[in-house]
């Protein structure tokens, strides 16, 4: 469960943070490509936990790709806006059912864990689209990168909350310290600390110092939210 409510999150972030690309900017292969990766994303965590919910996503993902190349039209409009409401509602019931928690909290924990997740793996994807479309514009990923901010922010406020109810501190913050310590210290610390770099390398077009930092920026909020899904399940609240 552990590892499909991961996949998910991610699959759910790529895709529902797209609109901050744009397709005209990064064109209609990288959109492809991002569909590709979160159709995958999905049909793991299918193989990891079965939910005929996975098999719906799928579907929808087949038909947003095929019908990518008439973006003004219904025939896209309605299957990718119900592909985002599909995600959206398999990441909270997939919150809820690994982690035991309230729906409240398992909204909270998947909205917050999908917009971190997939701010800032998507950020590192686009990064690296900088040397298929030479001369893209610097603005998805100014854009990309406060988001990861705005995320990295809104988590780690959600996670201080949680820490505060009652019987939480001591169940987890001290019996699994190291645990949450590496949570917080690589999940929520580190995103912090690194954007000042990634902004910094975005304002001057430097894509690839940008993209390199982002690497790390990805690597820490990985293992930020496997243990943050762990200690999630322990506690029955999102951390």
């Amino acid at each position: 469960m552990l590892l499909a409510l991961f996949l998910i999150d991610l699959a759910a972030g790529l895709y529902l943070f797209l609109p901050l690309v744009g397709r005209r900017n990064a064109g209609v292969k990288f959109y492809r490509l991002i569909f590709i990766v979160s159709g995958v994303l999905v049909a793991c965590s299918a193989i990891a936990q079965w939910a005929p919910a996975d098999l719906i996503i799928i579907a929808l993902t087949i038909v947003v790709y095929a019908t990518l190349r008439y973006p003004k039209r219904l025939i896209f409009r309605v299957p990718a806006a119900l592909l985002g409401i599909a995600y959206i509602a398999l990441a909270i019931y997939t919150w809820r059912t690994a982690t035991g928690a309230s729906w409240m909290w398992s909204t909270l924990g998947a909205l917050s864990s999908v917009a971190l997740l997939g701010s800032v793996n998507l950020a590192m994807l686009l990064g690296h689209w900088y040397l298929v479309v030479r001369g893209m514009s610097i603005d998805p990923l100014k854009r990309l990168t406060v988001a990861t901010l705005v995320s990295t922010l809104v988590r780690a406020v959600l996670v201080a909350a949680v820490v505060f109810v009652p019987g939480v501190w001591s169940s987890i913050a001290i019996r699994q310290g190291i645990f949450f310590w590496m949570r917080a210290g690589w999940g929520l610390a580190g995103p912090l600390a690194l954007y000042p770099l990634v902004w910094g390398t975005v304002k001057i077009r430097s894509t690839m110092a940008a993209t390199g930092i982002l690497y790390v920026d990805v690597v820490a909020v990985v293992i930020g939210e496997v243990l943050g899904g762990w200690l999630s399940a322990l506690a029955h609240l999102p951390l």
